[in-house]
């Protein structure tokens, strides 16, 4: 049943079959895509279809930028990962890109002014993230595209929905498995730990 993918008993008929698993009217699918959407539909098949299993994900970034035809991208990024953020948007620029970077400790607000708790409550301040203002400060700056580096999850959801330019992820945050989340999925060790084995 359509919503219910992860579990899904058809063996991803859509993918090996080229069928859905219920029934639905495919123009009312395609509708869903305007004018923009299909342009970065194409440029991300042709980016996939080209460098398939040739480029990082770094360069494929710089791939579907290009054949967007964007020229100035945006950085919003945890102040956690600044190292890699420098890394990123001197490879950008030498790329021929204009970049614009904002951290996730910008306007530098108490969390006590918005209630929240703190990881050193011993601490006199403890500065926000701010997701909001990284996403305002892109906007600002008219980005064509904004790139998303290590921010928390929930900052991570707030920042998407506060960039008026499309956002794509180039990493993702995970203290404990050194920003690779997905080895919680892979290792054995947190596989029994979390439930996961059979």
């Amino acid at each position: 049943m359509l919503g219910d993918c992860a579990n899904c008993n058809t063996n991803y008929m859509c993918y090996k079959k080229g069928k859905s698993c219920t029934p639905v009217d495919q123009g009312e699918i395609l509708s869903l895509y305007d004018d923009e959407d299909r342009r970065i539909m194409e440029a991300a098949a042709y980016v996939e279809g080209t460098f398939y299993m040739q480029h990082t994900r770094l360069q494929e970034t710089v791939d579907f930028a290009k054949k967007m035809g964007y020229q100035k991208l945006g950085i919003g990024f945890c102040i956690g990962v600044r190292d890699e953020a420098k890394d990123l948007a001197k490879y950008l620029t030498n790329q021929g890109f204009t970049v614009v970077s904002v951290c996730c400790k910008n306007c530098a607000i108490n969390k006590d002014d918005l209630g929240l708790t703190r990881v050193r409550p011993q601490n006199p301040f403890e500065t926000m993230c701010n997701p909001k203002g990284q996403g305002k400060h892109l906007n600002e700056q008219h980005v064509d595209l904004v790139i998303s580096v290590g921010l928390c999850v929930g900052h991570d959801a707030l920042f998407s929905r506060a960039c008026k330019a499309p956002v794509t992820t180039f990493a993702v945050k995970d203290r404990v498995l050194g920003n690779n989340p997905m080895a919680a999925l892979y290792s054995s060790y947190w596989r029994r730990k979390l439930g996961l084995s059979d």
